[in-house]
């Protein structure tokens, strides 16, 4: 899906969660849903772009400025950078359902 889009790029960052179950999910189909196949959401930043994947949907698609730019703050889970623009933007993170290993990963990565 998304491959085609960054196929010449390099990946600098990556990170996958799957997604969890929902209440009416569990409460339709009970057991039964924590076993079944979930779809994946990615966090992805390229040389050139950001990338948000949530349930096989692209979220976001935004080329940046420059990458010493970028900062995470895990408190909050919002992502700021400066797009192509030299505009200030500010992504919400907490879709990704990120775990505390995938916070320091992108936390290191970026610092």
């Amino acid at each position: 899906m998304f491959q085609n889009l960054i196929a010449d790029e390099k990946i600098l960052i990556k990170v996958k969660t799957k997604n969890g179950v929902g209440f009416w999910q569990y409460q339709i189909l009970g057991l039964l849903s924590l076993f079944m196949d979930r779809d994946n959401n990615y966090f992805i930043i390229t040389e050139k772009r950001v990338l948000i994947i949530v349930k096989n949907k692209i979220e976001l698609n935004s080329i940046y400025s420059d990458f010493s730019k970028i900062k995470f703050n895990s408190k909050s889970d919002m992502l700021s950078f400066q797009n192509k623009n030299n505009e200030t933007q500010n992504i919400s993170l907490s879709a990704l359902e990120l775990e505390y290993d995938d916070y320091k990963y992108i936390k290191h990565q970026l610092n």
